[in-house]
């Protein structure tokens, strides 16, 4: 009987030993992994008080009938003098919804500067339900950016970086935003390929375009559903030039944002999700804290529901085009708008 209970306290001993191994190489990989994302907070932007600010009001500028003969164009952003900003302190509105300002960089190696902000979305995260929503800023849009005046919104990032272009968002929109995420337009083909390419709805129009920059293994000219690769994605969320401009672009990007969150959802658990994010994220310079990006990722995976909804600024009906300089804009009326994305980035938790 003795020798039973030893027995028993030695087994008991041995199993707690393992338990307790268990636990501390657990510990040593969640301790790498956020020594590993801590390397994407490549240049975190300072923050301050929000100073006197200088929100122009709006001269009228002559309208557009029609659609602009140049929608599809391509305008660069001449800026002289640049001056990384920091960013104003936001008091939360809703500590339940997270927002990130997710910026495109278009900038390119004979090009200085920061280059211009090529796409600009507002992810929304609500921690309660799990919920995504995904609101595009389309880049044309006339806004009053602080202190610097009248432009498009995606010269606030050429004008004064990361910095610059959360403030010119939050204090337009009235948001909070405090958190961002900066990808070039070329990590996001890496991003696909680990991911095995994303599935998207494609128009024929969609598809040429696609096969003229990525001739190899061309895509059959036909409307339907297929899987991108990362090359062929790049294409697809940059194109213009489908006579429908910033409209179909963002619409492009969205829909691409919203099959990679379903790709992840799909086929990954936690360790594929660490996987994931030491891999890829590398290509992303962010301010999210490392294991905020974990704790995110692994409530959106667990998440029941994962509801996904999108949105884009201007919303319908409160926008229209506008001449300035020779130059097609998109103006907007700034009040409608803002409350709608007031309603629906919030409404679900009133």
């Amino acid at each position: 009987m003795e020798n039973k209970d030893k027995a028993g306290r030695k087994k008991k001993k041995t199993g707690l030993w393992i338990l307790l191994g268990l636990f501390l190489i657990i510990g040593i990989i969640i301790a790498l992994v956020y020594i590993r994302l801590g390397s994407l907070n490549k240049t975190v932007a300072e923050f301050i008080e929000k100073p006197d600010i200088i929100l122009e009001t709006a001269s009228d500028l002559p309208t557009i009938v029609g659609t602009p003969a140049d929608i599809d164009e391509d305008y660069l952003v001449p800026v002289e003098t640049i001056v990384e900003e920091a960013i104003y302190k936001q008091v939360p509105i809703d500590e339940s919804v997270y927002n990130i300002l997710l910026l495109g960089s278009d900038v390119r190696a004979n090009e200085g500067g920061n280059g211009r902000s090529d796409s600009m979305m507002l992810v929304t995260i609500d921690r309660e339900s799990g919920g995504i929503k995904i609101t595009s800023f389309m880049r044309d849009t006339w806004i009053s950016i602080p202190n610097k005046g009248w432009n498009r919104i995606n010269a606030a990032y050429a004008f004064g970086g990361i910095g610059l272009a959360v403030n010119t968002v939050n204090e337009n929109f009235d948001l909070d935003i405090q958190n961002y995420a900066i990808l070039e337009f070329s990590g996001l083909e890496n991003i696909v390929d680990n991911l095995g390419g994303v599935e998207v709805v494609l128009t024929k129009k969609e598809i040429t375009i696609i096969n003229d920059f990525n001739p190899v293994n061309p895509l059959p000219e036909v409307a339907g559903t297929y899987v991108l690769n990362g090359a062929q994605t790049l294409t697809h969320c940059r194109n213009r030039k489908t006579g429908d401009g910033d409209f179909g672009r963002t619409r492009r990007q969205r829909e691409v944002m919203v099959s990679i969150v379903n790709k992840l959802k799909s086929t990954m658990d936690p360790i594929k999700l660490t996987n994931f994010l030491t891999e890829t994220l590398k290509y992303v310079d962010t301010n999210v804290a490392p294991n905020t990006i974990f704790t995110l990722g692994l409530e959106l995976l667990g998440a029941k529901e994962n509801k996904m909804e999108q949105a884009r600024i201007p919303f319908d009906g409160t926008w229209q085009y506008a001449n300035k300089g020779g130059r097609s804009v998109v103006t907007i009326n700034l009040e409608k708008n803002k409350a709608l994305l007031h309603d629906f980035l919030y409404k679900a938790n009133k």
